[in-house]
């Protein structure tokens, strides 16, 4: 596997007008992303040639930065998690309801989600695998290593959401109904983070596609690639998900759909699962099985509640009514 994606520096004066170009070509790109979809200003000559500037004062800052600090290893973990976050934003941006939520308020969700998402994953984990952190107190806090609970990261996202929610006065279910699709398609690519990092895998299998993860918990025999199967379980609910929006009969009732699917599939994925959350916690059911359980419960139990409530309108992005009701 290949838990450090690439090792950046020391570099010498000739990488200079390469980290140039790649820094400006994302910033054309960002401005053209922002114009397109978020109702900026469109991007024309002028302001591509004064996005130079911020660019060449960017390649100056990263090339001292890396050679001082070089070799500087980008983890292949942290690098799918940021591409995470970016597709699942990218997604709520382009395709989603745009009387819910205005593409520029995007990135401000992404970010209050992310750092919500990643304090309530680790504390979670640790708290899952405390043994191992009470005799290694100075990984707590590396997160980069791996090492991510997704119930806790998605208490956390949740919670994020809420004040978000709260301080832009938008209805929090209809917003959750818009995130949901890009919430597993960025879970799809994060589990690609945790098979190149060799963490999340499996128990030992004879199976042809079992594979040897040298970084991992058991790193001399072949285990199920249960990131492999994680992933394509997300793509596949990805898929359901944008085939479902718009058919439920009140906001919150596709995220809702999107909890009880992830439930099943993590609750099957357990079987073959090793790790902390791999682990019996009953005689019959590990830790994540019994989260999925939980979950699952909770969420039919409220949606066949509310399934026929009367239906109140959500708030539009930044504050006012849906003029047709919401989607999803």
């Amino acid at each position: 596997m290949r838990p450090v994606l690439v090792s950046l520096g020391p570099w010498g004066y000739v990488a200079l007008p390469v980290i140039f170009v790649v820094l400006y070509l994302l910033m054309l790109a960002w401005q053209w992303a922002e114009a397109r979809w978020g109702g900026g200003k469109p991007l024309n000559v002028s302001r591509a040639a004064l996005s130079a500037l911020p660019a060449a004062v960017l390649t100056v800052i990263v090339f001292l930065l890396v050679n001082h600090f070089a070799p500087v290893e980008i983890k292949s973990w942290g690098t799918m998690l940021v591409l995470a976050f970016a597709a699942g934003t990218i997604w709520l941006a382009r395709w989603g309801d745009k009387r819910v939520i205005k593409p520029p308020e995007a990135l401000d969700l992404a970010l209050f989600c992310l750092i919500g998402a990643i304090i309530g994953a680790r504390l979670i984990f640790v708290a899952l695998d405390w043994d191992q952190y009470a005799r290694n107190p100075g990984h707590l806090l590396n997160v980069w290593e791996g090492g991510l609970s997704f119930h806790g990261g998605l208490l956390g996202a949740i919670l994020a959401g809420l004040l978000f929610a709260h301080l832009r006065n938008i209805n929090f279910w209809a917003l959750a109904d818009e995130v949901c699709p890009g919430i597993a398609i960025g879970y799809a690519i994060a589990r690609i983070g945790c098979f190149l990092n060799g963490c999340c895998h499996g128990h030992p299998s004879n199976l042809p596609w079992a594979m040897v993860f040298p970084h991992g918990e058991i790193n001399d025999r072949p285990v199920h690639p249960t990131q492999l199967y994680a992933m394509f379980a997300s793509l596949i609910i990805f898929a359901i998900l944008v085939k479902l929006r718009g058919k439920f009969p009140r906001p919150g009732h596709l995220f809702g759909a999107y909890l009880a699917l992830y439930s099943v599939q993590r609750f099957l994925l357990e079987i073959t699962r090793a790790g902390a959350t791999g682990k019996l916690l009953l005689p019959w059911l590990t830790v994540g099985q019994l989260a999925s359980v939980i979950i699952l419960l909770v969420v039919l139990v409220i949606m066949a509640l509310t399934w026929k409530k009367p239906v109140q309108e959500a708030p539009q992005a930044g504050g006012g009514n849906h003029g047709s009701g919401p989607r999803g």
